[in-house]
């Protein structure tokens, strides 16, 4: 599988809004934009026009408009991040990564076990 080029924070945000509708517009996607609301309608069409030429949407015509639909799930999306992040910042370590997550949040025993 060719891999993908990683998302920014406002690509993020965009796919994320689209993996909650399913499906749409541009504007029905900026409608379900509730992480950015700053975020203008043409900075959600340029992140869906970015996110589809990396391979993360896919676009169908209807009539005129274009629907716009995920063309990689969320879990793949989180898998590939995280793994990158654990490659990057841990030398694809697991443990240190798990012993800094424990020590910096608060974590309950019930999430501990």
């Amino acid at each position: 599988m060719a891999e993908r080029p990683p998302l920014s924070r406002g690509e993020t945000a965009v796919l994320k809004a689209l993996w909650d509708v399913g499906k749409g517009s541009i504007g029905e996607i900026h409608s379900a934009m509730r992480d950015d609301l700053t975020m203008d309608y043409s900075t959600v069409q340029t992140y869906v026009r970015r996110l589809e030429s990396k391979g993360y949407v896919t676009a169908t015509r209807v009539g005129r408009n274009k629907v716009y639909r995920p063309g990689i799930r969320r879990a793949q999306v989180i898998r590939e991040a995280v793994d990158e992040f654990l490659d990057r910042i841990f030398d694809g370590q697991l443990v240190p990564m798990v012993r800094h997550l424990v020590d910096s949040r608060d974590v309950s025993p019930e999430e501990l076990k």
